[in-house]
């Protein structure tokens, strides 16, 4: 599970979004940074929360979560899944007081809540960053995922030496990789291909996302 930062540019993001207060999430193109979407969780109450009592909230779905993806009783639990998910390594919040009721917004970088895929692997804390280990959480988060989710099918279906597939789907795109299964499967591979030729060694490398074993080579 990878460490998290607080982001101003997310922050920003949110911000923006809880300004219009509406009482729901936004559409994706409110959920944009570097090219990619943003996770969100949105709160909202007709007192002041502390964000302590806010992400609170979020996490306490736990009480009704069973692993990998299950909800115990057919309540929500995607909230406390964004709120852990492995991969999300940056976060930014807003608030606004929208006459009276209280809206709350987080944004994360990466998005998290992939369909199908648990929130973290169950192992031993840092298990797959063990020279990149700070309080239990991984410090080396991956550069590169599928920016589109038809990505895995795309490569399936046309194959890495397809000009958009190759061009497009980076994480799905990686020869001979050893990695996981996972839903940035082939990062670790096509990271190393770029710090090669940058002239970093292997080791230097920043490439797990928790689901990937790295290999040294």
């Amino acid at each position: 599970m990878l460490q998290m930062s607080y982001s101003t540019a997310l922050e920003a993001t949110a911000q923006a979004w809880v300004e219009n207060c509406i009482l729901a999430h936004g559409p994706p193109s409110s959920r944009m940074l570097n090219g990619y979407q943003l996770g969100e969780n949105l709160f909202y109450s007709n007192s002041p929360y502390s964000w302590s009592q806010a992400i609170g909230a979020w996490h306490s779905e736990v009480e009704h979560y069973q692993y990998p993806n299950i909800s115990t009783n057919g309540e929500s639990i995607g909230h406390y899944t964004q709120v852990v998910w492995n991969t999300s390594y940056k976060v930014g919040c807003g608030v606004k007081n929208c006459n009276g009721t209280y809206l709350y917004g987080c944004h994360y970088y990466r998005a998290g809540n992939f369909l199908g895929w648990p929130p973290y692997k169950v192992g031993r804390p840092c298990g797959s960053c063990n020279n990149s280990c700070v309080n239990q959480l991984c410090t080396n988060p991956c550069p590169y995922v599928n920016p589109f989710s038809n990505c895995p099918a795309m490569v399936v279906n046309l194959g890495c030496n397809n000009t958009v597939a190759r061009a497009t789907c980076f994480a799905s795109c990686s020869d001979n990789s050893k990695e996981e299964d996972g839903p940035h499967r082939g990062q670790t591979r096509h990271l190393k291909r770029k710090k090669r030729k940058t002239g970093v060694h292997a080791e230097e490398e920043p490439c797990d996302l928790t689901y990937i074993m790295c290999t040294r080579r």
